[in-house]
Protein backbone atom coordinates (compact mmCIF):
# COMPACT_ATOMS: atom_id res chain seq x y z
CA UNK A 1 0.00 0.00 0.00
CA UNK A 2 1.26 3.47 -0.87
CA UNK A 3 2.32 5.78 1.94
CA UNK A 4 0.07 8.81 2.29
CA UNK A 5 1.38 12.37 2.52
CA UNK A 6 -0.47 15.63 3.08
CA UNK A 7 0.20 19.03 1.51
CA UNK A 8 -1.56 21.72 3.53
CA UNK A 9 -2.04 25.42 2.83
CA UNK A 10 -4.55 28.10 3.74
CA UNK A 11 -5.83 28.47 0.16
CA UNK A 12 -5.99 26.37 -2.99
CA UNK A 13 -4.17 28.99 -5.07
CA UNK A 14 -1.05 28.37 -2.96
CA UNK A 15 -1.18 24.72 -4.02
CA UNK A 16 -2.04 25.51 -7.64
CA UNK A 17 0.58 28.18 -8.22
CA UNK A 18 3.48 26.83 -6.16
CA UNK A 19 3.05 23.13 -5.40
CA UNK A 20 1.99 21.25 -8.50
CA UNK A 21 5.61 20.24 -9.27
CA UNK A 22 5.87 18.92 -5.72
CA UNK A 23 2.69 16.87 -6.15
CA UNK A 24 3.98 15.36 -9.39
CA UNK A 25 7.34 14.61 -7.75
CA UNK A 26 5.66 12.88 -4.81
CA UNK A 27 3.52 10.75 -7.09
CA UNK A 28 6.61 9.85 -9.09
CA UNK A 29 8.21 8.77 -5.79
CA UNK A 30 5.26 6.45 -5.12
CA UNK A 31 3.25 8.42 -2.56
CA UNK A 32 -0.51 8.85 -2.37
CA UNK A 33 -0.93 12.62 -2.19
CA UNK A 34 -3.64 14.38 -0.20
CA UNK A 35 -4.26 18.14 -0.36
CA UNK A 36 -5.82 20.17 2.46
CA UNK A 37 -6.81 23.79 1.67
CA UNK A 38 -9.67 26.23 1.20
CA UNK A 39 -11.10 25.82 -2.29
CA UNK A 40 -13.84 28.41 -1.80
CA UNK A 41 -12.48 31.55 -0.14
CA UNK A 42 -9.34 33.69 -0.03
CA UNK A 43 -7.79 32.53 -3.29
CA UNK A 44 -5.70 34.87 -5.44
CA UNK A 45 -6.98 33.35 -8.68
CA UNK A 46 -10.46 33.23 -10.19
CA UNK A 47 -13.25 30.84 -9.24
CA UNK A 48 -13.12 29.44 -12.75
CA UNK A 49 -9.43 28.65 -12.30
CA UNK A 50 -10.13 26.94 -8.96
CA UNK A 51 -12.80 24.79 -10.59
CA UNK A 52 -10.30 23.77 -13.26
CA UNK A 53 -7.73 23.08 -10.56
CA UNK A 54 -10.12 20.78 -8.69
CA UNK A 55 -10.69 18.80 -11.88
CA UNK A 56 -6.96 18.59 -12.45
CA UNK A 57 -6.40 17.16 -8.98
CA UNK A 58 -9.21 14.67 -9.50
CA UNK A 59 -7.69 13.52 -12.80
CA UNK A 60 -4.33 13.10 -11.05
CA UNK A 61 -5.99 10.99 -8.31
CA UNK A 62 -5.00 13.50 -5.65
CA UNK A 63 -7.30 13.30 -2.62
CA UNK A 64 -8.85 16.70 -1.83
CA UNK A 65 -9.93 17.91 1.61
CA UNK A 66 -11.76 21.21 2.15
CA UNK A 67 -10.20 23.30 4.92
CA UNK A 68 -11.85 26.52 6.07
CA UNK A 69 -8.50 27.94 7.08
CA UNK A 70 -8.21 31.70 7.65
CA UNK A 71 -5.33 33.76 6.31
CA UNK A 72 -5.24 35.94 9.44
CA UNK A 73 -4.96 34.94 13.11
CA UNK A 74 -7.97 37.03 14.15
CA UNK A 75 -10.68 36.17 14.98
CA UNK A 76 -9.06 33.36 16.94
CA UNK A 77 -12.20 31.20 16.84
CA UNK A 78 -11.69 30.68 13.09
CA UNK A 79 -8.17 29.41 13.74
CA UNK A 80 -9.42 27.06 16.46
CA UNK A 81 -12.04 25.64 14.11
CA UNK A 82 -9.42 25.14 11.39
CA UNK A 83 -7.07 23.47 13.90
CA UNK A 84 -9.77 20.99 14.91
CA UNK A 85 -10.32 20.11 11.23
CA UNK A 86 -6.70 19.17 10.61
CA UNK A 87 -6.48 17.38 13.97
CA UNK A 88 -9.51 15.25 13.09
CA UNK A 89 -8.18 14.51 9.60
CA UNK A 90 -4.80 13.38 10.90
CA UNK A 91 -6.59 11.22 13.45
CA UNK A 92 -8.55 9.39 10.72
CA UNK A 93 -5.76 9.04 8.12
CA UNK A 94 -2.19 8.00 8.85
CA UNK A 95 0.16 10.35 7.00
CA UNK A 96 3.86 9.61 6.72
CA UNK A 97 4.47 13.34 6.91
CA UNK A 98 2.90 16.73 6.22
CA UNK A 99 4.31 19.48 3.98
CA UNK A 100 2.64 22.73 5.02
CA UNK A 101 2.65 26.28 3.64
CA UNK A 102 1.44 29.79 4.51
CA UNK A 103 1.86 31.42 7.94
CA UNK A 104 -1.48 30.61 9.57
CA UNK A 105 -2.13 27.32 7.80
CA UNK A 106 1.44 26.24 8.38
CA UNK A 107 1.21 27.02 12.09
CA UNK A 108 -2.06 25.13 12.58
CA UNK A 109 -0.87 22.11 10.59
CA UNK A 110 2.38 21.92 12.55
CA UNK A 111 0.52 22.10 15.86
CA UNK A 112 -1.71 19.20 14.84
CA UNK A 113 1.27 17.23 13.50
CA UNK A 114 3.02 17.64 16.83
CA UNK A 115 0.01 16.21 18.68
CA UNK A 116 -0.15 13.24 16.28
CA UNK A 117 3.61 12.66 16.17
CA UNK A 118 3.78 13.23 12.41
CA UNK A 119 6.97 14.39 10.68
CA UNK A 120 6.48 17.89 9.31
CA UNK A 121 8.08 19.96 6.54
CA UNK A 122 7.31 23.67 6.42
CA UNK A 123 8.06 25.97 3.49
CA UNK A 124 8.25 29.61 4.55
CA UNK A 125 7.30 31.69 1.51
CA UNK A 126 8.86 34.74 3.17
CA UNK A 127 8.76 35.25 6.94
CA UNK A 128 6.44 38.06 8.04
CA UNK A 129 9.28 39.23 10.30
CA UNK A 130 12.28 40.51 8.37
CA UNK A 131 14.72 43.40 8.33
CA UNK A 132 12.56 46.51 8.21
CA UNK A 133 9.27 44.73 8.99
CA UNK A 134 6.67 46.49 11.17
CA UNK A 135 7.10 45.93 14.92
CA UNK A 136 3.63 44.35 14.94
CA UNK A 137 4.90 41.56 12.67
CA UNK A 138 7.78 40.79 15.02
CA UNK A 139 5.47 40.75 18.03
CA UNK A 140 2.82 38.52 16.40
CA UNK A 141 4.76 36.17 14.14
CA UNK A 142 8.31 35.76 15.41
CA UNK A 143 7.48 34.21 18.84
CA UNK A 144 5.09 31.74 17.18
CA UNK A 145 7.63 30.76 14.53
CA UNK A 146 10.35 30.44 17.16
CA UNK A 147 8.17 28.11 19.25
CA UNK A 148 7.00 26.04 16.28
CA UNK A 149 10.51 25.69 14.91
CA UNK A 150 11.26 23.26 17.74
CA UNK A 151 8.53 21.05 16.26
CA UNK A 152 9.55 21.46 12.60
CA UNK A 153 11.61 18.63 11.16
CA UNK A 154 12.56 20.47 7.96
CA UNK A 155 12.23 24.22 7.42
CA UNK A 156 12.50 25.26 3.76
CA UNK A 157 13.35 28.91 3.08
CA UNK A 158 13.14 30.47 -0.38
CA UNK A 159 15.49 33.44 -0.03
CA UNK A 160 18.95 33.94 1.45
CA UNK A 161 17.91 36.43 4.12
CA UNK A 162 15.35 34.04 5.63
CA UNK A 163 17.79 31.13 5.36
CA UNK A 164 20.51 32.96 7.29
CA UNK A 165 18.03 34.15 9.91
CA UNK A 166 16.56 30.67 10.37
CA UNK A 167 20.01 29.11 10.74
CA UNK A 168 20.94 31.60 13.45
CA UNK A 169 17.71 32.04 15.40
CA UNK A 170 15.26 29.21 14.76
CA UNK A 171 15.51 25.63 15.99
CA UNK A 172 14.15 23.46 13.18
CA UNK A 173 15.74 20.04 12.82
CA UNK A 174 17.07 20.94 9.37
CA UNK A 175 17.02 24.28 7.52
CA UNK A 176 17.21 24.13 3.72
CA UNK A 177 17.31 26.78 1.00
CA UNK A 178 15.76 26.70 -2.46
CA UNK A 179 15.80 29.59 -4.97
CA UNK A 180 12.08 30.23 -4.77
CA UNK A 181 9.61 27.60 -5.93
CA UNK A 182 11.39 27.16 -9.26
CA UNK A 183 10.67 28.35 -12.76
CA UNK A 184 10.72 26.89 -16.26
CA UNK A 185 12.47 29.66 -18.27
CA UNK A 186 11.49 27.95 -21.51
CA UNK A 187 7.87 28.99 -20.98
CA UNK A 188 8.87 32.65 -21.11
CA UNK A 189 11.60 32.72 -23.74
CA UNK A 190 11.55 35.54 -26.26
CA UNK A 191 9.72 34.46 -29.40
CA UNK A 192 10.98 35.06 -32.93
CA UNK A 193 10.64 38.68 -34.02
CA UNK A 194 7.60 38.08 -36.21
CA UNK A 195 5.83 35.95 -33.60
CA UNK A 196 6.63 38.41 -30.82
CA UNK A 197 5.33 41.31 -32.91
CA UNK A 198 2.09 39.43 -33.52
CA UNK A 199 1.65 38.63 -29.82
CA UNK A 200 2.44 42.21 -28.90
CA UNK A 201 -0.23 43.55 -31.28
CA UNK A 202 -2.82 41.05 -30.05
CA UNK A 203 -2.27 41.77 -26.37
CA UNK A 204 -2.15 45.51 -26.83
CA UNK A 205 -5.28 45.41 -28.96
CA UNK A 206 -7.11 43.42 -26.29
CA UNK A 207 -6.29 45.97 -23.58
CA UNK A 208 -6.64 49.05 -25.81
CA UNK A 209 -2.99 50.08 -25.61
CA UNK A 210 -1.59 52.01 -28.63
CA UNK A 211 1.19 50.31 -30.58
CA UNK A 212 3.67 53.11 -29.94
CA UNK A 213 2.97 53.43 -26.23
CA UNK A 214 5.30 52.31 -23.46
CA UNK A 215 3.72 49.50 -21.44
CA UNK A 216 4.57 49.06 -17.76
CA UNK A 217 3.46 45.71 -16.33
CA UNK A 218 2.86 44.37 -12.84
CA UNK A 219 1.65 40.88 -11.97
CA UNK A 220 0.28 40.25 -8.50
CA UNK A 221 -2.66 40.30 -6.14
CA UNK A 222 -4.44 43.64 -5.77
CA UNK A 223 -3.62 44.08 -2.10
CA UNK A 224 -2.01 46.73 0.04
CA UNK A 225 1.10 44.59 0.40
CA UNK A 226 1.67 44.64 -3.37
CA UNK A 227 1.78 48.47 -3.30
CA UNK A 228 0.42 49.11 -6.81
CA UNK A 229 -0.63 52.58 -5.68
CA UNK A 230 3.02 53.63 -5.72
CA UNK A 231 3.18 52.95 -9.47
CA UNK A 232 0.01 54.96 -10.07
CA UNK A 233 1.49 57.96 -8.24
CA UNK A 234 4.78 57.62 -10.11
CA UNK A 235 2.98 57.37 -13.44
CA UNK A 236 0.98 60.52 -12.67
CA UNK A 237 4.16 62.42 -11.82
CA UNK A 238 5.78 61.47 -15.17
CA UNK A 239 3.13 63.52 -17.00
CA UNK A 240 3.38 61.44 -20.17
CA UNK A 241 0.28 60.33 -22.03
CA UNK A 242 2.19 57.66 -23.96
CA UNK A 243 2.82 55.43 -20.91
CA UNK A 244 0.27 52.80 -19.91
CA UNK A 245 0.15 50.58 -16.84
CA UNK A 246 -1.30 47.06 -16.93
CA UNK A 247 -1.85 45.04 -13.74
CA UNK A 248 -2.64 41.32 -13.89
CA UNK A 249 -4.26 40.17 -10.68
CA UNK A 250 -7.39 40.34 -8.58
CA UNK A 251 -8.02 41.38 -5.02
CA UNK A 252 -9.72 43.59 -2.52
CA UNK A 253 -7.95 46.81 -3.61
CA UNK A 254 -9.33 46.85 -7.15
CA UNK A 255 -11.92 49.58 -6.54
CA UNK A 256 -9.50 51.67 -4.49
CA UNK A 257 -6.89 51.52 -7.27
CA UNK A 258 -9.46 52.54 -9.88
CA UNK A 259 -10.55 55.45 -7.71
CA UNK A 260 -6.95 56.56 -7.14
CA UNK A 261 -6.20 56.45 -10.88
CA UNK A 262 -9.23 58.65 -11.43
CA UNK A 263 -8.17 61.20 -8.81
CA UNK A 264 -4.67 61.32 -10.28
CA UNK A 265 -6.04 61.93 -13.77
CA UNK A 266 -4.54 58.77 -15.29
CA UNK A 267 -7.60 56.48 -15.43
CA UNK A 268 -7.27 56.28 -19.22
CA UNK A 269 -3.71 54.95 -18.93
CA UNK A 270 -4.39 52.19 -16.38
CA UNK A 271 -5.68 48.71 -17.18
CA UNK A 272 -6.78 46.26 -14.48
CA UNK A 273 -6.84 42.92 -16.28
CA UNK A 274 -8.00 40.80 -13.34
CA UNK A 275 -6.70 37.27 -12.95
CA UNK A 276 -4.90 36.11 -16.11
CA UNK A 277 -4.38 32.36 -16.32
CA UNK A 278 -1.69 32.37 -19.01
CA UNK A 279 0.55 35.41 -18.56
CA UNK A 280 3.32 34.37 -20.97
CA UNK A 281 1.98 36.53 -23.80
CA UNK A 282 1.44 39.50 -21.50
CA UNK A 283 5.14 39.60 -20.65
CA UNK A 284 5.98 39.60 -24.37
CA UNK A 285 3.83 42.69 -24.89
CA UNK A 286 5.38 44.72 -22.04
CA UNK A 287 8.38 47.07 -22.11
CA UNK A 288 9.26 47.33 -18.40
CA UNK A 289 8.24 45.16 -15.45
CA UNK A 290 7.47 47.06 -12.25
CA UNK A 291 7.29 45.21 -8.93
CA UNK A 292 6.61 47.63 -6.05
CA UNK A 293 5.78 45.24 -3.16
CA UNK A 294 6.38 46.04 0.49
CA UNK A 295 7.03 42.36 1.28
CA UNK A 296 8.00 39.27 -0.73
CA UNK A 297 9.70 35.92 -0.33
CA UNK A 298 11.29 35.24 -3.71
CA UNK A 299 8.57 36.35 -6.13
CA UNK A 300 7.67 33.98 -8.96
CA UNK A 301 6.18 36.81 -11.03
CA UNK A 302 9.49 38.66 -10.97
CA UNK A 303 11.35 35.52 -12.03
CA UNK A 304 8.89 35.11 -14.91
CA UNK A 305 9.48 38.69 -16.03
CA UNK A 306 13.24 38.15 -15.91
CA UNK A 307 12.93 34.94 -17.94
CA UNK A 308 10.89 36.93 -20.48
CA UNK A 309 13.81 39.31 -20.96
CA UNK A 310 12.24 42.36 -19.35
CA UNK A 311 14.08 45.17 -17.62
CA UNK A 312 12.81 45.31 -14.04
CA UNK A 313 12.19 48.21 -11.67
CA UNK A 314 11.54 46.75 -8.23
CA UNK A 315 11.17 47.77 -4.61
CA UNK A 316 14.37 47.46 -2.59
CA UNK A 317 13.23 44.63 -0.33
CA UNK A 318 14.20 41.08 0.60
CA UNK A 319 13.74 38.71 -2.32
CA UNK A 320 13.75 41.45 -4.95
CA UNK A 321 17.34 42.33 -3.97
CA UNK A 322 18.33 38.71 -4.43
CA UNK A 323 17.00 38.66 -8.00
CA UNK A 324 17.53 42.11 -9.49
CA UNK A 325 21.01 43.63 -9.45
CA UNK A 326 22.39 46.75 -11.11
CA UNK A 327 22.83 44.92 -14.42
CA UNK A 328 19.19 43.81 -14.58
CA UNK A 329 17.27 46.89 -13.55
CA UNK A 330 16.76 49.45 -10.81
CA UNK A 331 15.58 49.34 -7.21
CA UNK A 332 13.66 51.98 -5.28
CA UNK A 333 12.23 52.49 -1.80
CA UNK A 334 8.65 51.13 -1.75
CA UNK A 335 7.64 54.22 0.26
CA UNK A 336 8.85 56.62 -2.45
CA UNK A 337 6.80 56.96 -5.65
CA UNK A 338 9.09 59.89 -6.48
CA UNK A 339 12.13 57.60 -6.46
CA UNK A 340 10.25 55.07 -8.59
CA UNK A 341 9.44 57.82 -11.11
CA UNK A 342 13.13 58.75 -11.26
CA UNK A 343 14.10 55.12 -11.95
CA UNK A 344 11.49 54.89 -14.70
CA UNK A 345 12.78 58.08 -16.33
CA UNK A 346 16.25 56.53 -16.57
CA UNK A 347 14.93 53.43 -18.33
CA UNK A 348 12.51 55.33 -20.56
CA UNK A 349 15.37 57.50 -21.81
CA UNK A 350 17.38 54.48 -22.97
CA UNK A 351 15.63 51.58 -24.75
CA UNK A 352 19.05 50.00 -25.37
CA UNK A 353 19.69 49.95 -21.62
CA UNK A 354 16.38 48.10 -21.18
CA UNK A 355 17.41 45.50 -23.74
CA UNK A 356 20.75 44.97 -21.97
CA UNK A 357 18.98 44.60 -18.62
CA UNK A 358 16.64 42.03 -20.16
CA UNK A 359 19.49 39.95 -21.58
CA UNK A 360 21.20 39.89 -18.18
CA UNK A 361 17.97 38.91 -16.41
CA UNK A 362 17.41 35.94 -18.71
CA UNK A 363 20.84 34.60 -17.78
CA UNK A 364 20.54 35.30 -14.07
CA UNK A 365 17.19 33.59 -13.59
CA UNK A 366 18.66 30.34 -14.91
CA UNK A 367 19.87 29.71 -11.35
CA UNK A 368 16.21 29.46 -10.27
CA UNK A 369 15.29 26.68 -12.69
CA UNK A 370 12.61 24.25 -11.51
CA UNK A 371 14.87 21.21 -11.80
CA UNK A 372 17.29 22.77 -9.30
CA UNK A 373 14.49 23.22 -6.76
CA UNK A 374 13.09 19.77 -7.45
CA UNK A 375 16.44 18.11 -6.76
CA UNK A 376 16.42 19.68 -3.30
CA UNK A 377 12.79 18.73 -2.69
CA UNK A 378 13.49 15.12 -3.68
CA UNK A 379 16.26 15.02 -1.08
CA UNK A 380 13.93 16.46 1.56
CA UNK A 381 11.07 14.09 0.73
CA UNK A 382 13.47 11.13 0.76
CA UNK A 383 14.68 12.03 4.26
Amino acid sequence: MKKKVLIAASVASMIDQFNMPNIRLLQEMGYEVHVLCNFWEGNTCSRRRIQTFRKTLRAMHVVRHQWDCPREIFPVKNCLRAYRTVLELTGKIHFAWIHCHSPVGGALARMAANVRGIRVIYTAHGFHFYQGAPVRNWILYYPVEKMLSYRTDVLVTINREDYCFAKRHLKAGVVRYTPGVGIDPGRFQIKGDSCRSYIRREVRGKYRIPDGAVLLLSVGELSGRKNHQAVLRALASLRRADIYYLICGQGECRDALKALAGRLGIAGQVRLAGYVEHVEDIYQAADIFVFPSFQEGLPAALMEAMASGLACVVSDIRGNRELVDERGGRRFSPDSPRQLAAMLRILLASPQRCLAYGRHNRKKVESCRLEIVQRTMREIYSG
